[in-house]
Formats: structure tokens, C-alpha cells, sequence
């Protein structure tokens, strides 16, 4: 293929007004025979300009990512992290799959094997970046081809890392970074290649490793040891395979680390900045070394910290490491603090780091008696250091204060942040062992009590106070004391002078919310120093703390009629701060704040609301546009997140605002424009809030424009919001049932419904949300039941083209096979009518008829749930009582009905009965909230944090059918509850929130229904109920007459609920109205006689 074309389209890309034109004419190259190899030799020709070969080597992997796959192996759509975590896990989940069955490979077999052999020789010849470009396509060849495609992939590692030249070794070392990072997160089963792998690798890179760190102290040694270090870290982080690393092997790699660590770092780093000391590949090499130890001694390294059951040999393992490493890590791991603290560079990575080492030994018995030794000066010497304000902190206080308080507030800082680390070890240290928490509180009163102490001291000391605060709340033996520290230390520097002093108290303060004063002024004093900071100081970090604060105080839904009352003269101005923190600074988490306050002050809030209203969509109509003026991704990100939020608390605004429909009016003409103008210009980033918005502004009527907004939601659906039919169906079933007669009188709108549903099953958007749209067609025919005559063929008809489709999930099976049976239920003489109607014109529906009660009778045992059984029990009624003209359609499965019937309405006596023992059990629950207790210096922390995770995606697992689930049912572990009702507390299914006339009509009672069925087969001369009741075993018999007898009670129940409603029973009236005086709680009528004469 000619260079010469394919250079010239990849230069004119670099040019706006060529490029159109110019990735047309690379389109076109694409399909071309030998583009590939074109491809890579620009990327390797230095004589071309670096432009066009790095717009070469982004082609290639975009060329790849979508071409690679020859179509037999379905494309996974689900998220990437979800499958990651499932497979770290060991959950199964089931995968949503694209349909690559249409999908025809670009790319010739030979273009493929070319580029397997030179790709990895590309790598080592290029530099980034043209060579992270390069990695992103091995990476996509990897996931596809390795090992069985491409088996010369490892030797061709493996040459490299044997030869001398270092010069080839930190490219190899990143591809093959590229195959460790691919099997992370697999579960143990799926990681044999990898394990096979590694066991000829690991030699390899330990030998160089020795060899670099032994000979070798340039900076390209350190970029080398650092990337081996990353690898062995992505390989043993979740699991260890002791084929591959048997405890001494494993050993030698943590003699690696601990080398590392005691290693002292070239001289010539001192010349550097501190900021690029951090990032140097010297430091690095400490921080990925402490990342393996870290995650040695938390998942394989502590015999408390295994899950249950677990092998000889991880056992063992475990004691190993923590009776021989545990010791020698710690020493070291004070080594780099007692840098840090004489005041030798340290990074701040390798300090946090060292941290989260300690934290983690603190639960360990054997490890606890070496870090207690010093525990002292780590606190005064380490922790409290740290947890001291700086100058750099102080300047970005004063100077830049929004960019101060995001730094405090980003949750990614905990992970990196060495006074986040800090903060955590003194929180786990103060609650878990014993005399830490006294230690400490003596050595704060040292430091307070001190005449010369600076501010930045006292913001540590407030700090520290502010950490431990959780913890001091719930010791008696400060009982006495700590309203009293509070009044006298905290509350002064509310009105200090030095404005972050004011700020550290709000924060300290939060940590002591939950406190019971015993002086009621105290109380009253608090909350007034904190509104006042947040309504009246002139910086943005105390008002924001303030408001944080105050959230804290208003946490508890049953806060205080006193506490509400010192607030509420204060509320309007509270809540106009906040709105205006917000504009400016466009922070979820004070967000969060003004959501609970509209909560707890809703009615206060009447006056204002309005007010509220357009302050909040004026600004998310200012963060949206102000979003296309920025390239900054972080910046888009957060301004996503601000509106989101802002989206989020008008719907707490209409929520609390639903019982006052003149207010809500004039909310709902505001929150219009927004909804407006993300439904019309499609901005898919606050789809799901919106949707949620409309959700509740039409969840008890449907005003004039929300019935605009149908609309809106009809055209965004059609454009780009097709992938959201499951949040859109919220709103759709509210147009039909909150207001049906509105929803009927424009015919138009029953079409766009019954299409929009077609679309969803037709186009294959994926099985939950065709389930969504087979349960909004259920709705619909429930709903608008006159008024469908027209529209069932064409629903019929589309139901059975759909199942000619493979129907994966029994969730989609089932709702399918439940629009049938309503239509069934309300009408047996259309449904056979239109399903025959059906038949006739399309040859390929014939059978529609007989697979329908086929497929019905054989999923019977899968219907969950209150609703779905109780239409699954209505069909089979109907069943009971069908015209003995649609006997021979119904022929071959007469026998199962009764069975069925059974098993449906046992299902429904179980869940009710286990829903009213549900209603009773809420009135007594209550919240633990108590802190984690102190453990014995001597003993361990029983750690099950892993098992518990793993218990709670077990019970999410157990609302997937068992047949769904790929890996063994559930229940296999070592869970043996025996409480009867459990089955039925995962029974409901996702598709039952949404009402139909089966839930608003408490006149059709299912039970009745199939007594009275009964009773109608004793009339009959065709011998339809020999047919029903021939082969029913005595089981099955004295099944039927207990469904009988419940049926009698719960009829029982009913009326003598409404008598005690009406205010009692009338025995005058009942006589006068022919009524009985008696009640027979026994009776034994013909029902159950029909049963006893067919034995």
C-alpha cells in the first residue's frame, strides 16, 4: 500500500478544515489489504513529522479496539469496573452483550499476524508518545487473542528480558504490565495462563531486579525496578498462587521490598524540587514496595483477616508473615517516619504510606506490641505534626479559598494524602487499644495549656480533637469532662480572629454532634456559633464548614423541637447562604446540606420556596453553558457533579412541596426551563436526574406542561435517550395512571407509548430494558382496558416475533408471558380471537397459541413477587372457567393447572404472611450506632469485613433465579438461616413498584376469585373437571382445601376489618338487612367436597 495518500490524509487531520475530509479518505484506507503494516511503518519512520505519526498511532489503536474481534466473541457492554469487582469477588453477574453477529472483520488475517509479530519491536523502538498509543493496542489484542492467538506473545517478552540490553527492557516490562493489569481482577479459576506464565517470568525479573539493584543506581534502574515492582504488585494484590510463589519464593520478593526501604536514594535527587523528588522513580520504587507490603500483611499477611474456610496454605502463609515480616516492616516503616520527622525529605506518598502500614498493624496482636512501643512519639512526633495547619495551607486559604476547600473535601485525598493517612491511624489507634485515646488527650492538654502555643499548633490540637471526637463521645470516662473541654476550648475559637482557626473548630464540632448536653445554654450557644459562621463571617472555608457542621447537628430526623426552634428565625438567611456557597463555588457536598434542610424545615420553607427555585435553575442553566467554555476535564466533571446536585435537591423542593399545589405550580413553570433544555438539546449527562425530576413532579397529577414534556421525552427518546427506558418508563407510567382520561383523550398518545415499547423489543436494547417495556404494556392493557381492542394484534404479534429471539433472562421471559395472561384475564374471548386473528396472517406464528401455554405452565414456578403471582393466579383461574369452546387449545396442559394453582397460591399465602410479620417487625428495629470497642493489647481484631461483603453480594445474588446463575446456588457457603420467611424477602421483583388496577382495586381478590372457580366446576357436565382433578395426589388435595380455608379466613378478616371501620357491628341492622346473627368459622362447604368425591 502507498505511504505517500496515507501520510497526506493523516497530516490534513491536524487541520480543522481538512479534517472531514481527510478521516473520510482514512475510512476508506481502513478497508484496504496491508494498512496496518502502512501504519506502523509511518509510526517507525523517523523522517515523517510527529504529527502525522502520532495521528497514525491513535488510528492504529482506535482500528484495532473496533475491528480486532472477528465477531464470534459477543463484546461485553457491562461496565468494566462492575465486572472487575465482580470477579474479585467471585460473584457472578450476567454480562450484557453486544450483537457482534453482523460485525465483519476489517482486518485480513495477514494484516493480523504481521502485526503480532512486529507490535511488541514497535513498542521497544518508539518513545511516548507514541509508545503508550502502541501499548493501548496490545492491550486489545491481549484481552482478545492471548494466549491461545497469539502464542509468540511471551516468548517475544521473554527474549527481550533475557538479553543484556536494558535499553529494551522498561518497554517490554510496560506491555507485559498491559497482561498482568488484564488477569488483576479474575477470579482464580480464570488466571491458569497468567499463573503459567508467571511461573517462567517471575525468575526472570527477580534476576534482573538483583542484578539492577546491586549495579546499577541510574535513573533508568530505577524506572526498570519500579515497573517490576508494579507488576508483582498487580499479580499478587487479590490473589496468590502458591504453585508460583510457595512461601520461601514469596519471601525473597518482601527481602526485596524491605531492601528498598532500608535503601538510601542518591544524592543527586537533593538538587531537585520536592515536587519532582516526589515523582522521581527512586521514590516511586519505595512507594510501590510499601504498596506490596501493605497488601501482603491486610489480604494474605493476617490470619484474622482471612475469610472463612480457607486453605492449609494461606494459613500458613499468613503466620509466616506475620510472625517473620511483621517485625522487620515495622522497624522500617519507622525508619522512613523518623526521616520525616528529622526532617530529611521524605515523599508524601512514602509518609502515607507508612502510615496505612501501622494502621494496619494496630489490629494485630503480635504487631501491636511493636508499634505501642513508640506510640507516643508517633503521635506527638508524626501524627500531630501532620494534622497542623502549614503556610502552603494558609496562603491557599486566604488566596484561593474555593480551590482550599475542594482539596479538603476531595474524596481521591484519603488515598494519597499523608494527613488523611494520619487522621485514619489515629481514628483506628484511638478506638482499637487500650490508653491510646488517653495518651492522647494528655498530650493535647500539654500542647493547649502551653502559653506560647502559635496558631498553627492550636489548629492541630483542634484537629486531632475534631478526629478522636467520635470516639471521646462514647467513653465514660470523659462523661464529665467533655462538655466542658468543648465550652472552653472549641467554642472560643468560633469567634477567633484567625480565620481557619474558626473553621477547624466548625469542623472539630462536627465530630461532636451527637453529644447530650446537660446545660441546655450550651446546646442553644453551639447552634447559634454555627449559624452566625455560616451567615455572617466573611470567608467561604468557615462558611462552609459552618454549613457541614450544621448538617451534622440536623442529621437525626428527630432533631429537637429546641433545636429547630433556634433555627428556624435564622432559615431563610441559612438557606440563601448556602444557595449563594453554592453559586460560587459550585460544591456537591454543600449541596447535600440544602437538601436536608428543605427536609426537616419543609413547611418553614413555603414562604421561600419559590425563591429557591429559580436561584437553584438559573445556576444549573449557568453550569451548563459554562461547561462547552472549558477543555478542562476535572473542571467539567466538577460542574457535572454541581448541577446533578442542584437537579437532585429540586426534586427534595418538589418533593416536600406536593401538598401545597399553588406552590407547586409555580415550582413546576421553573423547574420547566431546565427540564426544557436538557430534554431538547440532549445533554445526557443529567438524563437520569431529570427523568427522576419529571418522576416526581407527575407522581400524583399531570398538570398541562408536564403533558409537554410527554412529548420532549418522546423526541429525546427517539434521539439519543433510547438507552434510558428504564428511568423514562417512571414517568410513562405516571402519564397512564395518574391521569388516565387525559392520557386517552389524545389518541395519539396510547400510539406513541405502544411504539416507543416497540422499539425497545424490536431493536434489541438490551433484556431489561425489553423487560421494562413488556411491563409498561401490562400496565397499559390493565389500565386503558376498553380502549386496546385495536392495538392487541399488533402487541400479540410483536410478543411472538420476539420470543422466535433467543430470551436469555427469565425476568423478560416472564413479563412477556404476563401480557398475555392479562390480556387472558380480562377478556378470554379476544385473547383467543386476536392470538387465532394473529396466527392466520403471519404462517410464522401458527403455533402461538400452544407455545404460550407451554412456556406458561413450565415458567409457573418462577413467578415472585405479590403481583406477579397474583396475575398468574388470575390466568389460571380463568383457566378453571374457560368456555368449553377453548377446551381443545388448552388440552394437553389441563393436568398442570391445579398443580400450578397450588404452588402460585402458596407462594402468595407465604408472602403475605411474611409481609404483615414485616410490617410488625419495623416497629421494633433500631440502630446501632454504638463505636467500634476497644481490643486487649494481647488479642486481635477479628476482622470479617471481606466475608461480610461477600455475604451481602451473595443475598444480591440470590434475586437472580438460580438457573441464571453461572456459578452454584446460593446458600452453598455456610449460611444455614432457617427462618422460613427468608425466601420470600429477596421474592420481590424490580418490576413490582409500578401500580396497575390490580393493586387500586382491592375488589379483585385472587383467592376468592379461585374459590368461587371452583365452586363453578361443579357444574360441569363436560367432564373438563375430571380432566382438572384425575391426577391430583392427596398432597396435592389437602393443599387445595388449606388455600380453601385461608381463603374463608381472610374473607373473614375483611369483613370484620370493615365492620370495625364502620364502628362496629350493628346486630339490628344486620337482622332488619337479612344478614346471618352467626358467624361459621368452620365450615366445610361444597368447594372441598368436589375434591373429596374425586378420590
Amino acid at each position: 500500500m502507498d505511504l505517500a495518500p496515507v501520510i497526506e490524509a493523516l497530516q490534513a487531520t491536524l487541520v480543522p478544515q481538512l479534517r472531514k475530509q481527510a478521516e473520510e479518505k482514512l475510512a476508506l484506507f481502513c478497508k484496504a489489504p496491508g494498512f496496518i503494516p502502512c501504519l506502523i511503518q509511518i509510526i517507525l519512520n523517523e523522517q515523517c513529522d510527529m504529527g502525522s505519526r502520532q495521528a497514525g498511532a491513535i488510528l492504529l489503536k482506535n482500528h484495532i479496539n473496533t475491528y480486532w474481534s472477528d465477531g464470534n466473541d459477543p463484546h461485553s457492554t457491562t461496565d468494566p469496573d462492575i465486572l472487575a469487582l465482580a470477579d474479585a469477588c467471585n460473584v457472578n453477574i450476567p454480562k450484557v452483550t453486544g450483537d457482534n453477529s453482523n460485525k465483519v472483520s476489517l482486518i485480513s488475517d495477514a494484516d493480523k499476524d504481521y502485526l503480532r509479530n512486529v507490535l511488541i519491536d514497535a513498542i521497544i523502538r518508539t518513545k511516548d508518545p507514541l509508545r503508550c498509543q502502541l501499548i493501548s493496542t496490545a492491550g486489545t489484542m491481549i484481552k482478545q487473542d492471548f494466549p491461545s492467538k497469539w502464542p509468540q506473545f511471551m516468548n517475544q517478552i521473554h527474549t527481550c528480558l533475557s538479553t543484556d540490553n536494558i535499553e529494551t527492557w522498561n518497554s517490554v516490562l510496560l506491555v507485559f504490565y498491559t497482561l498482568v493489569q488484564y488477569y488483576e481482577y479474575k477470579k482464580v479459576e480464570d488466571r491458569g495462563p497468567m499463573d503459567d506464565v508467571m511461573f517462567v517470568i517471575l525468575p526472570l525479573l527477580h534476576q534482573r531486579f538483583m542484578q539492577l539493584f546491586a549495579h546499577d543506581d541510574s535513573d533508568q534502574s530505577a524506572l526498570i525496578q519500579k515497573q517490576i515492582l508494579k507488576i508483582f504488585h498487580a499479580y499478587t494484590q487479590l490473589h496468590l498462587s502458591f504453585r508460583v510463589l510457595p512461601s520461601q519464593t514469596m519471601a525473597s520478593w518482601l527481602d526485596i521490598c524491605c531492601m528498598i526501604l532500608e535503601r538510601r536514594l542518591p544524592e543527586r535527587l537533593d538538587a531537585l524540587d520536592e515536587d519532582d523528588r516526589a515523582e522521581h522513580p527512586w521514590w516511586k520504587c519505595k512507594k510501590w514496595a510499601l504498596h506490596i507490603l501493605i497488601r501482603t500483611f491486610e489480604r494474605h499477611g493476617s490470619p484474622a483477616n482471612l475469610p472463612k474456610a480457607q486453605s492449609a496454605e494461606r494459613v500458613e502463609f499468613a503466620n509466616f508473615y506475620l510472625k517473620g515480616f511483621s517485625a522487620k516492616v515495622i522497624t522500617l516503616v519507622f525508619g522512613i517516619l523518623e526521616a520525616y520527622r528529622q526532617k530529611i525529605y521524605t515523599s508524601p506518598r512514602a509518609v502515607q504510606l507508612s502510615l496505612n502500614y501501622l494502621r494496619e498493624s494496630v489490629r494485630h496482636a503480635f504487631s501491636w506490641k511493636i508499634v505501642q512501643n513508640n506510640i507516643v512519639v508517633l503521635i506527638q512526633d508524626i501524627i500531630y505534626p501532620l494534622l497542623c495547619i502549614t503556610d502552603d495551607d494558609i496562603e491557599l486559604f486566604n488566596e484561593e479559598p474555593v480551590e482550599f476547600v475542594r482539596n479538603r473535601l476531595d474524596i481521591l485525598d484519603e488515598y494519597i494524602s499523608p494527613v488523611s493517612a494520619a487522621e485514619l491511624f489515629l481514628a483506628d489507634a484511638v478506638a482499637k487499644r487500650k490508653d491510646v485515646l488517653m495518651k492522647t488527650v494528655s498530650f493535647l492538654g500539654t500542647i493547649i495549656h502551653n502559653d506560647t502555643i502559635t496558631t498553627k499548633q492550636k489548629d492541630g490540637v483542634l484537629h486531632m480533637l475534631g478526629v478522636i471526637g467520635n470516639v471521646l463521645i462514647k467513653k465514660k470516662t470523659f462523661a464529665n469532662q467533655l462538655e466542658n473541654i468543648i465550652v472552653q476550648y472549641l467554642f472560643p475559637e468560633l469567634q477567633s480572629p484567625t480565620p481557619y482557626l474558626r473553621a477547624r473548630a466548625c469542623y472539630a464540632l462536627r465530630n461532636f454532634a451527637k453529644l447530650e448536653y446537660t446545660i441546655p445554654d450550651n446546646s442553644t450557644r453551639c447552634l447559634t456559633n454555627l449559624i452566625h459562621c455560616l451567615c455572617n463571617d466573611t470567608s467561604l472555608p468557615v462558611q462552609i464548614e459552618a454549613a457541614m457542621a450544621l448538617n451534622l447537628f440536623l442529621s437525626d430526623t428527630e432533631a429537637s423541637d429546641k433545636d429547630k426552634a433556634i433555627i428556624v428565625p435564622h432559615l431563610q438567611v441559612i438557606v440563601m447562604r448556602i444557595i449563594e456557597i453554592i453559586r460560587k463555588t459550585e460544591i456537591d457536598d454543600v449541596m447535600i446540606v440544602l437538601q436536608k434542610i428543605v427536609g426537616l424545615f419543609d413547611q418553614e420553607l413555603q414562604p421561600i420556596a419559590v425563591q429557591m427555585t429559580s436561584q437553584l435553575v438559573e445556576f444549573f442553566k449557568h453550569v451548563i453553558c459554562a461547561e462547552g467554555e472549558t477543555t478542562d476535564e476535572t473542571k467539567v466533571e466538577e460542574r457535572t457533579v454541581a448541577a446533578m446536585g442542584v437537579l437532585n435537591t429540586l426534586d427534595t423542593i418538589v418533593s416536600c412541596m406536593g401538598e401545597k399545589p399553588e406552590i407547586l405550580a409555580q415550582i413546576e413553570q421553573i423547574i420547566f426551563e431546565a427540564i426544557a433544555v436538557v430534554l431538547r438539546d440532549g445533554i445526557l449527562d443529567f438524563y437520569e436526574e431529570i427523568l427522576t425530576l419529571v418522576d416526581t413532579l407527575t407522581i400524583n397529577t399531570i398538570s398541562p406542561l408536564m403533558w409537554q414534556v410527554f412529548y420532549l421525552i418522546k423526541e429525546a427518546f427517539y434521539r439519543d435517550a433510547a438507552d434510558y427506558f428504564a428511568e423514562i418508563m417512571n414517568c410513562l407510567h405516571n402519564y397512564i395512571v395518574n391521569d388516565t382520561p387525559s392520557f386517552l383523550s389524545q389518541p395519539d398518545r396510547l400510539e406513541i407509548i405502544f411504539e416507543m415499547c416497540k422499539h425497545v423489543i424490536v431493536n434489541d436494547l438490551g433484556e431489561d430494558s425489553e423487560a421494562h417495556a413488556a411491563k409498561l404494556m401490562e400496565v397499559v392493557i390493565l389500565q386503558c382496558q376498553d380502549n386496546m381492542s385495536v392495538a392487541l394484534p399488533a402487541i400479540v404479534q410483536m410478543i411472538a416475533k420476539r420470543f422466535e429471539r433467543e430470551v436469555v433472562t427469565s425476568e423478560l421471559r416472564l413479563m412477556l408471558i404476563q401480557v398475555f395472561i392479562v390480556i387472558l384475564w380480562l377478556n378470554p374471548d379476544r385473547f383467543f380471537q386476536t392470538l387465532n386473528t394473529v396466527a392466520a396472517n403471519d404462517p410464522t406464528t401458527q403455533s402461538i397459541i400452544g407455545n404460550f401455554f407451554n412456556q406458561w405452565m413450565t415458567d409457573c414456578h418462577l413467578f415472585a413477587g405479590v403481583h406477579d403471582r397474583r396475575v398468574c393466579a388470575l390466568g389460571l383461574c380463568t383457566l378453571l372457567r374457560i368456555d368449553a369452546t377453548y377446551y381443545p387449545a388448552i388440552s394437553e396442559i389441563v393436568p398442570k393447572i391445579l398443580p400450578n394453582c397450588i404452588q402460585i397460591y402458596e407462594g402468595l399465602m407465604k408472602t403475605y404472611q411474611h409481609n404483615d410479620e414485616d410490617d410488625s417487625d419495623d416497629e421494633t428495629d433500631d440502630d446501632d450506632d454504638s463505636v467500634a470497642s476497644e481490643i486487649e493489647d494481647g488479642e486481635d481484631e477479628t476482622i470479617e469485613h471481606e466475608d461480610d461483603f461477600l455475604e451481602s453480594l451473595d443475598k444480591l445474588k440470590g434475586k437472580v433465579p438460580d438457573h441464571e446463575m453461572s456459578g452454584e446456588g446460593v446458600g452453598d457457603d455456610d449460611d444455614d438461616d432457617d427462618d422460613e420467611g427468608s425466601d420470600f424477602d429477596i421474592d420481590e421483583t424490580d418490576l413490582e413498584s409500578y401500580s396497575t388496577v390490580l393493586e387500586a382495586n382491592e375488589d379483585i381478590d385472587e383467592f376468592q376469585i379461585f374459590s368461587e372457580s371452583l365452586q363453578k366446576l361443579q357444574a360441569d357436565t363436560t367432564g373438563y373437571n375430571q380432566a382438572l382433578l384425575q391426577n391430583l395426589s392427596p398432597e396435592q388435595r389437602t393443599n387445595i382445601q388449606n388455600i380453601i380455608h385461608y381463603t374463608e379466613k381472610r374473607k373473614q378478616e375483611k369483613e370484620s376489618s370493615k365492620i370495625r371501620e364502620a364502628g362496629g357491628y350493628n346486630f339490628t341492622q344486620s337482622v332488619a338487612a337479612g344478614q346471618p346473627t352467626t358467624f361459621n368459622f368452620a365450615g366445610n362447604g361444597p368447594i372441598i367436597n368436589i375434591l373429596q368425591n374425586q378420590k
